[in-house]
């Protein structure tokens, strides 16, 4: 369980700060993560999902799972990994990854319908109102807010059936991300163009 120094658990409840820390020390775990970030020359920060909840991300953000709204029919497969209902867990760059692989394989989850999804640490702390929450030992970061979609950098898919629907509906929608297939689960971006 991730456990603060309070004594809280993380994945389901921000840490509480007084009145003259919000004031003078704002967004302090936000900062710290962002400098860990700039320290080991990491991009982004890793949140994993099934492939069927791209869309419903594309057009929502990676929302709280007490925030998810779905029309009839519709699913959300909830991971509980890094999905709670008051926080997302991202992850680290790809030497925290092996913790995903490892509880994938021992819930016997599919990989190929997992998606990896790569969040602009700098971005998302534009965006972000709350501050976050840093787990040391599980190199997780806890954020307790939605995370839009202006956010994501990119998307590795290992399913070809998805890739080509979830590319169209990017490129349909002119939505800044890249698509990519991942076969092996390693992280290859793009590069993006200049313009």
């Amino acid at each position: 369980m991730a456990k603060n120094k309070n004594n809280i658990d993380l994945k389901e409840e921000q840490p509480k700060k007084g009145f003259l820390k919000k004031m003078f020390v704002g967004k302090a775990e936000q900062k710290k993560v962002l400098q860990i970030i700039k320290t080991k020359k990491n991009q982004n920060l890793y949140f994993y999902t099934d492939v069927n909840n791209i869309l419903l991300i594309l057009e929502n953000g990676i929302r709280l799972v007490k925030d998810q709204k779905l029309n009839k029919g519709e699913e959300y497969v909830v991971w509980t990994y890094l999905e709670n209902n008051n926080s997302i867990g991202l992850e680290f760059d790809s030497s925290t990854r092996a913790h995903f692989w490892k509880w994938a394989s021992e819930a016997k989850v599919d990989v190929e319908k997992i998606s990896v999804i790569g969040i602009n640490p700098v971005n998302l702390a534009k965006i972000c109102k709350k501050d976050w929450a840093l787990d040391n030992a599980g190199n997780i970061v806890y954020v307790y807010e939605t995370i839009p979609v202006d956010a994501i950098d990119f998307i590795m898919i290992k399913d070809k059936a998805n890739l080509k629907r979830i590319e169209t509906y990017v490129n349909a929608n002119d939505i800044n991300i890249d698509v990519f297939y991942g076969e092996t689960g390693n992280i290859n971006k793009k590069e993006k163009e200049v313009k």
